[in-house]
């Protein structure tokens, strides 16, 4: 059990931390400074015995205002002079390897025993603290920062992430372009695009329609002003590739037509004797693939350029800072077979990468999961939960890279989880169904509700409480109400039913289904 103590030692100039390992003078006078008077009794005499318990402590290296992020460590050792405290220090990579995000201490100062109404953060000190650290750092593991740091410290080539709608995926996004931005130098900070290249679902806003509803003739995809369009259109010169890509998904006969100035595009459909019929609005899932052919040519030119070894044989110099690409939830509106194209595509241009650019990505798809984690060899797995007092976990795949992601385990593992605990919600029914519909499919069955034949009761009760329950507008209008004892236990009988009559369940990390 760790000790509820902790060093906090607060500098002016961020560079004074600059080493993983090293030493730094610090003023003695401002030793125990902000620190609580019976801890001043325990630690001001400075012996040998109190350096042994200063040195014993988990300490948190921080600068004033908390400019940048906070490393944590401990004390190897300390030299006491005249009127300086020499101290000798080393960042932890086992207990602690990431850092705290800029922020993260003002926002728990009153975790931490900071005094914040008392300016601590803008004075350099050293101060003693109580706060068991270490139980601290595990739950900042467990917010989205926390998984940020996590994905960002890894030397794998590709992380893919898998996790239900809802969860948190865009989200970990920004904070994980929030977190690049934060340790980007002060003259970087006006281009978001130097060291990171996302799409999520901001990059879709981007994009709006101008309807035109009094006539309703001139549909316009209209494109906010913004760095990023006119850098992937206007600067690079992307347009007719992002087309090419746009009409290999959708129609040939489906044209967009950028504006000269690039703030909006139309669309036209060519009929069959080679006329156009005059501009039309798109569908949501056309108008989401659009956006995602403009990334994609982007993504294509950006791993081309820097394929090219000598930095000054290069067309531009536009990314050779860049080091991450972030891409969440890429078009999920396909058909599957257009999806599974889209995955060995993107598995094809990711493997073709020869820099050191890193790539994550997340997908609520198991098809498109399943595609890139077997096209991609070298690749990290995880997935992202998310619990109900707010926390969150990346828990690594095993075998990811070479074995498929059973998606009806996970859903199964999920039920019985919630069965386990008492804890049955109404979309476990919609999972369970999900589950009936894939159960039925790999055994041939024309309707998943004939697996019902071999549950003991009246089936078709069992049927109307499944559709009940699964429907999305029972689900908005009544989730708030709890489920009977009677209603959690259906889901324990119809879950008993397709384990113990359709076949024979495969092993799940070492435990049976």
């Amino acid at each position: 059990m760790s000790e509820p103590l902790y060093n906090l030692i607060m500098f002016g100039n961020p560079e004074v931390w600059l080493g993983d390992d090293g030493y730094v003078d610090f003023p003695i006078e401002r030793f125990l400074e902000h620190t609580e008077n019976h801890l001043v009794k325990q630690f001001q005499s400075l012996d040998e015995n109190v350096i042994s318990r200063l040195k014993k402590l988990p300490t948190l290296f921080a600068v004033e205002h908390e400019d940048v992020d906070t490393r944590i460590g401990r004390i190897k050792d300390i030299e006491v002079g005249p009127k300086n405290l020499r101290i000798f220090y080393k960042f932890s990579e086992e207990r602690y390897p990431y850092p705290l995000t800029k922020g993260v201490l003002q926002n728990n100062w009153q975790t931490l025993n900071i005094n914040k109404s008392k300016y601590e953060f803008y004075r350099t000190h050293w101060a003693i603290k109580e706060c068991d650290i270490l139980s601290f750092y595990e739950e900042y593991l467990k917010t989205l920062t926390g998984l940020a740091h996590q994905l960002k410290g890894t030397d794998k080539k590709v992380q893919l992430i898998y996790a239900f709608n809802g969860t948190g995926k865009t989200r970990l996004s920004r904070e994980f372009r929030a977190l690049l931005t934060s340790q980007m130098d002060e003259e970087d900070t006006e281009d978001r695009y130097t060291r990171l290249l996302y799409y999520n679902a901001f990059t879709e806003d981007l994009f709006y329609w101008d309807n035109d509803l009094e006539g309703d003739v001139e549909p316009k995809l209209k494109i906010q002003p913004n760095k990023y369009t006119e850098w992937v259109l206007q600067e690079q010169g992307q347009d007719q590739n992002a087309i090419a890509h746009f009409q290999h998904y959708t129609s040939e006969k489906l044209t967009p037509y950028f504006s000269p100035d690039f703030s909006g595009v139309t669309f036209s459909i060519g009929s069959g004797d080679d006329e156009r019929v005059g501009r039309v609005k798109i569908s949501k899932g056309e108008e989401s693939i659009f956006i995602w052919s403009i990334f994609y040519s982007l993504l294509e030119q950006v791993i081309n350029v820097l394929n090219i070894p000598e930095i000054s044989e290069r067309d531009t110099d536009r990314y050779d800072q860049l080091e991450y690409v972030f891409i969440d939830d890429p078009v999920t509106s396909l058909d599957e077979n257009h999806l599974i194209e889209l995955a060995v595509n993107m598995a094809q241009l990711i493997k073709g990468s020869q820099s050191n650019l890193k790539f994550i990505i997340t997908t609520h798809s198991p098809l498109f999961y399943n595609v890139l984690s077997n096209e991609l060899k070298s690749i990290e797995c995880y997935f992202l939960s998310k619990y109900e007092d707010g926390g969150f976990e990346l828990k690594k795949k095993k075998g990811a890279g070479n074995k498929a992601f059973a998606y009806h385990l996970h859903i199964k593992a999920l039920i019985e989880q919630a069965i386990n605990q008492n804890n049955v919600q109404r979309y476990h029914f919609m999972l369970l169904r999900n589950l009936y519909e894939k159960t039925a499919a790999f055994f041939g069955y024309r309707e998943w509700s004939d697996l019902l034949n071999t549950v003991e009761g009246d089936k078709k009760a069992y049927l109307k409480r499944i559709i009940h329950f699964s429907s999305h507008s029972n689900l908005s209008s009544e989730e708030i109400s709890e489920l009977t004892e009677p209603e959690k236990q259906i889901v324990k009988l119809l879950l008993d039913n397709l384990t113990h009559n359709y076949g024979s369940w495969p092993k799940q990390e070492g435990k049976h289904g």
